[in-house]
């Protein structure tokens, strides 16, 4: 009994999506600050890297985006990372999205929320470049390797193909909740 066990990462895939990973994972706290702010709770810089430290643990509430991913090899020898328009199931490539976004977390986790509760970013398109790096402005502040400052690594010609993207099945809506009798005084 009990649940499967949780898919292992492709460690060695990792540099591969790094820079791809890196720009979704800011683009998923960017969401997370702005949720959090329009909740009217004031976000500090605690409550923001509270909000973000689970962002990458893909079996976590938080981390389900994750589930959204793929990773596609492209004719170029390089591996995409693509959103698919539904929930896939977490597998080995959801696990290494996971451990890519969490080796950005790693490196630069205080750095980013600094920056979101500067909320100085109308778009998340300044500060991805700014902590994943481009091929215009270097590394960035992730000094990860395969970040956005280098060109994209090429997958060794071994590497086995990955897996097929898996739509999550539909799961059936929770049950309405009973409504409770209001207490006669």
């Amino acid at each position: 009994g009990g649940p499967p066990p949780k898919p292992e990462p492709r460690m060695e895939d990792v540099p591969l999506i790094q820079c791809a990973a890196c720009k979704a994972t800011v683009r998923r706290a960017f969401h997370v600050a702005k949720t959090l702010r329009a909740g009217g709770k004031g976000a500090s810089e605690m409550s923001l890297l509270t909000a973000i430290a689970p962002l990458c643990d893909t079996s976590a509430e938080a981390g389900e985006w994750l589930h959204d991913y793929d990773m596609q090899e492209q004719s170029d020898g390089t591996v995409a990372l693509k959103r698919m328009s539904s929930h896939g199931e977490c597998g080995v490539e959801c696990a290494t999205a996971g451990a890519a976004c969490q080796r950005v977390l790693d490196d630069v986790d205080s750095e980013l929320a600094e920056k979101l509760f500067g909320d100085a970013y109308s778009s998340h398109d300044t500060l991805v470049a700014e902590v994943c790096g481009s091929q215009t402005a270097g590394a960035g502040l992730a000094k990860l390797s395969g970040n956005c400052g280098q060109p994209q690594p090429v997958a060794p010609p071994n590497r086995p193909v990955g897996e097929e993207f898996l739509r999550r099945a539909k799961e059936a809506p929770p049950p309405p909740p009973e409504k409770k009798k209001a207490k006669k005084k």
